[in-house]
Formats: C-alpha cells, sequence, structure tokens
C-alpha cells in the first residue's frame, strides 16, 4: 500500500503527518508501525507521528504517537503541526478546534505563519511546587505541573553549557522515578530575565532531549511565574528556536494560555507498506 506523508516540525520537534480519514492505515500494526517510520537512518525518523482523522467533536481529531510507538495524550508543537498541516490542505480554515486524547483544543494560523494553540485552564491547587526526590541520596528539588502531559521543572543555571548525554542520563532517572508511577517529561530551565527562559527537555516516549518541547514550555513558564515571578508573555529559548507563552494568572488558576511558535513543513513523500 502507498502511504502518503508530510514531515514538519515546530522549532526543531519534528513529526510524520499523515491523512488517516479514510484509514489507509488499517491493516497496519500501529505500535509498530510508528517505530519502524521514526526510525532515523532508516526511514523517515521523527520524534513522533501525528494521525489526522475524523471527529464527531471538532473540525478533526489528532492522534499522537511518540517514536516509541506509544500513545500521548497531547503535544503542543504536534499540535501546531498538525494545525498547519490540516490548514494547507484545505480541510479547515485559520481557525479550528480538534480533538485529541486530552480534550478539544483550539488553534489559529496567525499572519505571520506561525500557530498559536490554546490550552485549557490549569488549576494553581494541581500544580505541585517546591519538592523534593532522593536521587540516591542527593536531594533533588523540583516543580511539577500537567500542561496536556506531565512535567517536571527544575531551575538551574548554565543550562547550555550541560553536556547532552549527561542531561540525558540525569534526566532518565528522573522520568523513571518511583515518584512519577507515569513517567514524567524532564524540564531544566534558566531564567534570563522577567520575560525569558532558557530551556532543554528530555521528552517521555522519545526518551531523548529534544529540540523543543510545545507543552514543556508552556508548563515551565507558568512555574516560572508562580516561583520566580516572570510575567506574560514570556518568550522561551528551546534548542531548535522560540517559542512565546501567554497566559493570565490569579489567585486560583491560569487562564487564556497559549503557546505560539513556527510550524514548518519540511517535505512531502510517500512510502510502500511492506
Amino acid at each position: 500500500m502507498k502511504i502518503n506523508f508530510t514531515k514538519m516540525h515546530g522549532c526543531g520537534n519534528d513529526f510524520i503527518m499523515i491523512d488517516n480519514r479514510k484509514n489507509v492505515l488499517q491493516h497496519v500494526v500501529l505500535k509498530s508501525f510508528v517505530q519502524m517510520v521514526c526510525r532515523r537512518k532508516f526511514h523517515i525518523g521523527a520524534n513522533g507521528l501525528m494521525l489526522l482523522e475524523d471527529s464527531n467533536k471538532a473540525d478533526f481529531s489528532m492522534r499522537y504517537f511518540n517514536s516509541d510507538g506509544s500513545e500521548g495524550e497531547m503535544c503542543g508543537n504536534g499540535a501546531r503541526c498538525m494545525a498547519k498541516f490540516a490548514y494547507i490542505n484545505g480541510i479547515v480554515d485559520k481557525e479550528m478546534a480538534f480533538e485529541t486524547v486530552d480534550g478539544v483544543y483550539q488553534a489559529t494560523i496567525l499572519n505571520n505563519g506561525h500557530v498559536q494553540i490554546y490550552f485549557p485552564t490549569v488549576f494553581i491547587r494541581n500544580i505541585k511546587l517546591a519538592q523534593t526526590l532522593d536521587m540516591n541520596g542527593n536531594e533533588e528539588h523540583f516543580h511539577y505541573a500537567t500542561v496536556g502531559v506531565p512535567h517536571t521543572v527544575i531551575f538551574k543555571q548554565k543550562i547550555v553549557e550541560e553536556k547532552e548525554e549527561a542531561f540525558i542520563q540525569w534526566a532518565r532517572k528522573i522520568r523513571y522515578s518511583n515518584y512519577f508511577p507515569k513517567g514524567t517529561n524532564v524540564n531544566i530551565v534558566e531564567v534570563k530575565n522577567k520575560s525569558e527562559l532558557i530551556i532543554r527537555t528530555y521528552e517521555r516516549g522519545v526518551e531523548e532531549e529534544t529540540l523543543a518541547c510545545g507543552s514543556g514550555a508552556t508548563a515551565s513558564a507558568i512555574i516560572s511565574a508562580l516561583v520566580q515571578s516572570t510575567t506574560s508573555p514570556v518568550s522561551v529559548q528551546t534548542k531548535g528556536g522560540v517559542l512565546t507563552i501567554g497566559f493570565q494568572m490569579d489567585n486560583e488558576k491560569v487562564s487564556s494560555i497559549t503557546l505560539s511558535g513556527e510550524a514548518e513543513v519540511v517535505f512531502t513523500g510517500s512510502f510502500m507498506d511492506k
């Protein structure tokens, strides 16, 4: 079977996009299929795979799979790429709603071609601040929030100098800690000033450091506002580019949460399913 795809990225967070409204993948085992096509050097290669499918709740449904084949609840950069994919293929207008495992989200194609995603309200009572994790006798202080998916946020200095291999090994211990029975994404954050952050993220399901993580940037911006007095909008510098996070905050909740940034087509193609 010939399968058409589009390769996209959001600040270097890359995805394989497939229009599955006609159920073109009905004959494949999705987990092994995703693992195969996301494998770098041997196939297309990507951090994850996105399926656009029909929905009876929104304009379309987005299914997101990590590169290890596991299905995720939500992916901020992936959602922005999916919104752009749906728009450039004439499936939706610039304003759209799409269904995910985590619920229905809204998106807008901005005039500069960037894509903005709107996250649901996050209640401050559900955010865990100033937590301590025992790392083989060493204490690691962290904050935790679910913004689409679970995120651990740890503030550090000079994070760009941290070697990738060392960061991955350290983050993996946190990701698989018994403290997080369902796992967690791990973000290290450096506060440059009241409106700028630098971030690096280890993503659960990809099991490596990615060039950007949209939901991680969003969670980090919210937590930074709570404990570091940053203010909206927050410019978040990732390894792959800049994401902008907007929000409104009061004593009980964080609302009007937006994530915006580039979502670009890398190439299109097709391959034969074996």
